[in-house]
């Protein structure tokens, strides 16, 4: 679900939190970037024309040191757990956000190029048509 993760990234953006992708970008690219990425959904109920559920997504804060990380992990996760209504859904997407919530930031790992990344998951209750 596409819409999902866009809606995710424009939520940071909203936020004035800068160089979030949807895909991992080189170090070349960004040396911190903020990562969106899908992690799944699980369907709950289906009803005539579509279907309920829970979908999941990643944020990954990539940073130079450790506290770098963090904060922008907590930043971002506010971010995400106080948006308004208005930012979740996209017109035409096909999916309809109806709930948040999200996980405290997590130390993930180092990545290969040596940086800290901390990451939180993202909860979104959703209505998808089929």
């Amino acid at each position: 679900m596409r819409a999902v993760v866009d809606a995710v990234a424009g939520m940071l953006r909203a936020a004035g939190v800068g160089d979030v992708f949807c895909i991992a970008p080189s170090a070349l690219l960004s040396e911190q970037p903020v990562v969106v990425r899908w992690a799944g959904f699980s369907r709950e109920s289906r009803q005539d024309g579509e279907e309920r559920g829970v979908a999941s997504v990643e944020v990954f804060a990539v940073r130079e040191t450790d506290a770098a990380a963090y904060d922008v992990a907590i930043l971002c996760e506010a971010a995400v757990r106080s948006s308004g209504r208005s930012e979740w859904n996209a017109e035409g997407s096909g999916v309809r956000i109806l709930g948040i919530d999200t996980d405290a930031p997590t130390f993930r790992e180092r990545d290969s190029s040596g940086r800290f990344v901390w990451a939180f998951t993202v909860r979104l209750t959703v209505a998808r048509e089929i």
